[in-house]
């Protein structure tokens, strides 16, 4: 595995962490509703960033090496 697939694993595992904050966030009697859509904010900006280097980069790359 190369490095940025490592790096874009290790940044999906940090946004399962932080979907966890939030899950546990809206369980509480009173939940921060702020506080739970940041963190989702958060999340999803990490997930399109796992996106982009794990999938796009890959594609591209691979067009380089077969082009």
């Amino acid at each position: 595995m190369e490095l940025e697939d490592r790096l874009a694993v290790k940044l999906l595992a940090q946004a399962q962490a932080l979907l966890g904050k939030a899950m546990n966030e809206t369980l509480c009697t009173h939940p921060d509703r702020r506080l739970v859509r940041a963190l989702v904010d958060e999340v999803q900006a990490m997930i399109a960033e796992f996106g982009d280097t794990y999938f796009e980069d890959r594609a591209a790359k691979d067009q380089a090496a077969s082009g």
